[in-house]
């Protein structure tokens, strides 16, 4: 017998699939040659990173046509000087984030049908949509904006039954790869880096140096302690007692990053003796100039969060921290890492049901570096 979850879904696609199917006499043609492209990916800050290789995918492909990407307004000009991308609209819809006010149906209904972001959106008339996540929501919005050639997921949130293409979701795939498979249902087989992609100006760069010490013997540590709820959090205790080690027992130097309620996480009055040494830039850094700064480190230490994909981006050597959420962390580095990275964290299926200690940590930080640290000479 179905559990009601999967009896509810099971009725969702089946209405999802009716609705496509009556108003497809309505639609306009799939082109040859598509004008428009929209890319929907409205979720985490990481999330919308690892749907860049897809822009890069497309414009190869399709050199003339807009690529245009929906995002949420937290994504602050992440995508700022990408040279893949013709625009960015605003997609704040309640589903797949923690951004907007808890979805209940009536909302959703109401912004997918309602609201003047899906409005402005149906007015662009796209020729092909994606969504990335693969949702009956997301399904729905492309549907209605009247987007002949829909591409979506199976198996991870629905609506692959409005769709024309789909991938079907692998719980042991990288995200970014998952990305880079739905442009491969175009016909592109162009090779494609599953890293992230930010483009930074030389100004913004330059403004990240300032806060780094001088000494070219000094190490430079991005230490990341925020992230979007308490459970993924390794925590603050655990990251001050980290940061603590690094102090005494090293000669690097570190500066904390984040957003304004990360600001106490890691006080300065907690580093007595080594306060020269280390920065907090929480609150002080728009997203764009947190990128600049792990841009010109060698090394960044966080939870599951923005900071580990920028570090991907720019091939910094990283350590993630996984909080009680997480049930493996081998699962968690085939989702989201990075080959230079190193995710810690339970592995309940072997056995280990508690995240990692600081003093286990700081030895795997320093095994790490030994490896793979880049000294500034």
């Amino acid at each position: 017998m179905l559990g009601p979850k999967i009896s509810r879904r099971n009725l969702a696609e089946s209405v999802l699939k009716g609705i496509s199917f009556a108003s497809k006499p309505f639609q306009r043609k799939i082109p040859p040659t598509p004008k428009s492209i929209f890319i929907l990916r409205n979720n985490g800050l990481g999330d919308l990173l690892c749907a860049t290789p897809l822009f890069e995918m497309l414009k190869r492909r399709y050199p003339d046509a807009e690529i245009v990407v929906g995002i949420g307004s937290w994504h602050e000009q992440l995508l700022e000087n990408n040279p893949h991308l013709s625009s960015c609209v605003a997609i704040n819809a309640p589903w797949h984030n923690q951004f907007v006010i808890a979805p209940n149906l009536l909302k959703i209904l109401t912004y997918v049908l309602f609201s003047s972001e899906s409005r402005a959106l149906s007015a662009m008339k796209h020729d092909i949509g994606f969504d990335v996540v693969g949702s009956i929501w997301g399904s729905m919005l492309l549907l209605r904006c009247g987007i002949p050639l829909r591409i979506g997921v199976k198996g991870y949130a629905g609506g692959h039954s409005a769709t024309q293409k789909h991938i079907t979701y692998d719980n042991d795939e990288h995200v970014a790869k998952a990305c880079i498979k739905m442009g491969e249902l175009l016909g592109i087989s162009d090779k494609t880096s599953m890293r992230p992609q930010i483009y930074l100006s030389e100004e913004e760069t330059c403004f990240a140096e300032k806060f780094w010490e001088e000494p070219v013997n000094r190490s430079r540590i991005v230490i990341a302690p925020g992230g979007s709820f308490e459970e993924k959090r390794w925590g603050d205790q655990r990251f001050a007692e980290l940061a603590n080690m690094i102090l005494k027992r090293t000669n690097h130097q570190i500066c904390v990053i984040g957003g304004q309620e990360d600001q106490n996480r890691l006080p300065k009055a907690r580093f007595y003796g080594f306060e020269s040494r280390i920065k907090n830039l929480c609150g002080k850094l728009s997203l764009r100039e947190s990128a600049a700064v792990v841009s010109s480190s060698d090394y960044v230490i966080s939870n599951s969060s923005l900071p580990m994909h920028l570090a991907g981006a720019f091939r910094i050597p990283s350590m993630t921290l996984l909080g009680e959420w997480y049930d493996s962390a081998k699962l968690h580095y085939k989702q989201w890492g990075y080959p230079e990275g190193l995710v810690l964290g339970k592995e309940t299926s072997n056995g280990i049901h508690n995240t990692s200690k600081p003093e286990n940590a700081f030895e795997s930080f320093e095994k790490h570096t030994l490896e793979s640290l880049r000294i500034r000479l």
